[in-house]
């Protein structure tokens, strides 16, 4: 698959490595390409780095690993090119860094996931990767036994298969809870959040067979 990553930090830097080393190729949308080439240097050619409607036009899949406080931002900048592609939210609101908007986000008790779909109305909106430590992405990926567990939720069956398969080909176990209103139940604060559980593990702490 062709993955726009919005952002080159710690988490869409560590999944865009394992997405290339898995076959796919990774184009990163960012507004100082320049200052990635020695990382682009190291996935070989799988990997580009370009502005972010680039990413965003070229790709089969998103995904958002920016700050929360940037999504409003992000979200009127990409919107026509976005469309209905598959738009995979690993964005972590955190008030003290993000301000109202965080701290809005935290508050619903629909959860963040419902905080963001607004903005991106016509996007197959999944939410995923927003509970792990991008330590543990780069140390645990492919680990044998039990991996990693990633909980995801989306209301597209489609974008929801296509995250899944993401998610294995990153190295983790993909667990799915049920549409974006269930995407709450791995929110920060909840038993799951940055607990580094396994895949049969998140599966029992949230009740999915």
């Amino acid at each position: 698959m062709r993955i726009g990553i919005l952002g080159a930090g710690m988490i869409g830097g560590t999944l865009g490595r394992l997405w290339v080393e898995a076959g796919h190729s990774v184009a990163f949308g960012v507004r100082h390409p320049e200052r990635l080439r020695k990382m682009l240097g190291e996935f070989g050619g799988s990997a580009t780095a370009g502005p972010v409607l680039d990413a965003v036009t070229g790709a089969d899949a998103v995904l958002a690993a920016i700050p929360f406080r940037a999504w409003p931002d992000v979200a009127a900048e990409i919107e026509a090119a976005l469309g209905d592609k598959v738009l995979l939210d690993a964005t972590v609101p955190d008030p003290p860094r993000d301000g109202a908007f965080g701290d809005a986000a935290l508050a619903r008790e629909d959860g963040v996931a419902l905080a963001v779909a607004p903005l991106v109305p016509r996007a197959r909106l999944v939410r995923v990767f927003s509970t792990v430590m991008w330590t543990t992405l780069r140390s645990q990926a492919h680990r044998a036994g039990d991996r990693i567990g990633i909980p995801l939720a989306g209301d597209d069956a489609g974008a929801v298969a296509t995250t899944a398969r993401l998610v294995g080909d990153a190295g983790f176990d993909p667990v799915v809870a049920g549409p974006l209103s269930q995407a709450r139940r791995f929110d920060p604060g909840t038993v799951v959040f940055d607990s580094g559980m396994s895949g049969p593990q998140v599966r029992a702490a949230l009740g999915i067979a």
